[in-house]
């Protein structure tokens, strides 16, 4: 995308949602229309995994990172990442259902929210599969916290009031484990005002990769 203007926010290398695997995430986001007050949903358009996030960048950093995301493209194979359920994530306990079976875990801080012991996001989890820890082996960007794949499927405006629906939420998403085939990077960051737009994309390549 030509004209951009910097610094640019809210700029992230991601791995997009496409076909099968995108409509499937806006059936997941339609049964949770009854609950649409207290939700505030990801865009419809543009699901994905995100696999590095910078506030903001200036012209000469975008510029690296677009070098650097064709790289990661020109070594990457396409593949399949598998959604295994639905969870809840900033509450002392991490809830969820996987291919309709209740599940609660530890938790910590996950996609930048702490935990205050309310529920703030509610998400895919994506299984870790040696595919995709490839992938995100060749990303050279350092990072803070572990990387722990998952896909936003909305935040929670209202914990309080969503405490008190989250079974019937979970509920509606039961069955909610699909695949994902990945076979490109997607850059995107907020252009004038609208964010997660895409503003460039890297397709893998058909054949076998380079040697890293």
């Amino acid at each position: 995308m030509s004209g951009l203007s910097f610094p640019l926010k809210r700029v992230f290398v991601a791995l997009p949602l496409e076909r099968e695997a995108k409509w499937q995430f806006q059936a997941l986001q339609e049964a949770l229309k009854p609950f649409a007050d207290i939700l505030r949903f990801q865009n419809a358009a543009s699901p994905h995994l995100t696999l590095q996030f910078w506030q903001e960048v200036m012209e000469i950093e975008y510029h690296q990172i677009v070098k650097q995301t064709e790289n990661i493209a020109l070594k990457s194979k396409p593949f399949t990442m598998k959604c295994t359920g639905v969870s809840t994530f900033g509450s002392r306990l991490r809830t969820g259902t996987h291919s309709g079976v209740q599940a609660r875990l530890r938790t910590g801080t996950h996609s930048g929210v702490q935990a205050r012991g309310e529920d703030r996001v509610l998400f895919l989890d994506i299984a870790f599969s040696e595919e995709l820890a490839r992938l995100r082996k060749l990303c050279p960007w350092p990072s803070g916290k572990p990387f722990s794949p998952h896909i936003t499927l909305a935040r929670i405006e209202h914990p309080q009031r969503f405490a008190v629906q989250k079974k019937k939420v979970l509920k509606a998403l039961e069955g909610s484990a699909f695949a994902i085939p990945v076979d490109r990077l997607r850059l995107f960051a907020e252009i004038d005002g609208r964010k997660q737009t895409p503003i460039a994309e890297y397709p893998f390549p058909t054949f076998p990769p380079p040697q890293a």
